[in-house]
């Protein structure tokens, strides 16, 4: 064992995100499930980890790691780091964690923390499937790219996963969370994909009622099927209450204050999601689109660019940076970006709406009764949710056919009905006495 890096003692543990590494036991987990990896890649994070979020220059890792090897020193170092980047999920394109500083050396980029509570209060560990574990991981990268076609690959990698280890209740938890975005994406109905997405979480919990994966999972479920708002935030409460560092649940959590109107307190929980993971083109949406619906549409289009930053193709942040924009006023701007919306998500419904809204409230009807019959002859290739055409029909303050749509999509359980009552677009019909009876149902 080589001696300890300075800067923590070598007893103590320390946590990054969803990882935790035990320098004393030489080991690493992630959700309470042991990571496999070997000597040099595990000397290389504890040195990162140690530095404090200091650059670690290469040849300080060549003179602490490899001091007798002077000819293949590069190679084993990047074999090592590369090895490193597979166990955490990580890209060295769009790092998470670690942060590669050509020719110098690398840099640890998330907050890391003591552990200090006694090993008596913790669960019993459960070995873990490598191979099923790096196929979950895989997972989780594909469903953060937000499309229809990565969708579908993080279904495929959560499935890999259950292969391997058909008892891992992070596979299923990730899998409920994938067909939870196939409705949101419009993929395909979501009565059609609810009792996927319920099975699913549902055995995430009895697999493990001790994973806060498993039981924000059911919340999505609970939120976006059931439109129960109650269990849904007890679902989350319990998550966050066994899994308090991880952002993703933080920003799950988030999203549903924002769908219930608590913007202050989704404000907060963005903020503290923010201390236990890098940005990233998804979380940027997520928080674009919570200040989008709490109104702070500046905010929301501030937020949108610096997701834009990370991936210039992001259609989700295109979308939300266009609705900010129409609401701003800014109307060339807003047609401007659903355009580009509309293009690099290869025509969802999602975005046909919201260019036809936004030409209506610019005054081109004919251009916004166009895109309309356009989103009527995608329905005939693909699934279109009626809660789309409420959003074209209320740009066009056609009242009762806006109703008459979101009537259907009630019918047919449309997630999008959980963000009813905030979304800006709908603000025409809000006196309307069947707008009312729709945020009660």
């Amino acid at each position: 064992m080589s001696s300890p890096a300075p800067g923590f003692p070598v007893s103590r543990k320390l946590r990054f995100g969803t990882f935790e590494i035990d320098l004393e036991n030489r080991e690493l987990r992630n959700r309470g499930l042991r990571v496999k990896l070997q000597q040099k890649p595990f000397q290389v994070l504890e040195m990162l980890l140690c530095a404090r979020g200091q650059l670690v220059t290469r040849a300080d890792l060549a003179r602490h790691l490899w001091p007798e090897l002077h000819v293949a020193f590069d190679r084993s170092l990047n074999t090592a780091v590369n090895a490193l980047r597979l166990a955490l999920g990580d890209s060295p394109r769009t790092p998470r964690f670690i942060e590669t500083r050509p020719l110098l050396g690398y840099r640890f980029i998330v907050p890391v923390e003591e552990v200090t509570e006694p090993a008596s209060a913790r669960a019993p560990l459960r070995a873990v499937d490598p191979t099923a574990h790096q196929d979950y991981l895989r997972g989780l990268y594909f469903l953060n790219k937000l499309t229809e076609e990565d969708v579908h690959k993080s279904v495929a990698c959560f499935e890999a996963a259950l292969a391997q280890d058909p008892r891992s209740a992070l596979a299923f938890a990730g899998l409920a969370d994938a067909y939870g975005m196939f409705a949101v994406l419009n993929m395909a109905p979501a009565a059609e994909i609810y009792p996927r997405a319920q099975s699913a979480a549902r055995r995430a919990v009895a697999l493990d009622d001790k994973l806060g994966e498993a039981h924000a999972a059911m919340a999505g479920v609970s939120m976006l099927f059931d439109r129960d708002s109650a269990a849904a935030q007890a679902a989350y409460r319990t998550a966050l209450d066994l899994s308090p560092n991880s952002a993703p649940i933080r920003q799950a959590y988030a999203t549903y204050l924002a769908a219930i109107g608590k913007h202050v307190e989704c404000g907060d929980e963005f903020r503290r999601a923010q201390n236990h993971e890098p940005p990233s083109p998804a979380a940027g949406a997520r928080l674009a689109w919570s200040l989008y619906v709490a109104r702070d549409f500046q905010a929301a289009s501030e937020q949108c660019w610096q997701a834009l930053v990370l991936d210039p193709q992001f259609a989700a942040a295109q979308h939300i940076l266009g609705l900010a924009y129409e609401q701003l006023g800014m109307i060339e701007e807003a047609i401007v970006e659903l355009r580009n919306a509309r293009t690099c998500s290869r025509e969802r419904p999602a975005m046909l709406a919201a260019f036809a809204h936004a030409c209506a409230t610019a005054g081109e009807r004919t251009k916004a009764a166009e895109t309309l019959d356009e989103l009527r002859e995608l329905s005939a290739r693909r699934y279109v949710s009626p809660y789309w055409y409420a959003i074209a029909h209320a740009g066009l303050a056609d009242c009762p056919r806006a109703l008459d749509a979101l009537d259907q999509a009630s019918r047919e359980r449309d997630v999008w009905l959980a963000w009813l009552n905030v979304e800006p677009r709908f603000d025409c019909l809000r006196s309307q006495p069947r707008f009312q009876y729709l945020l009660r149902a």
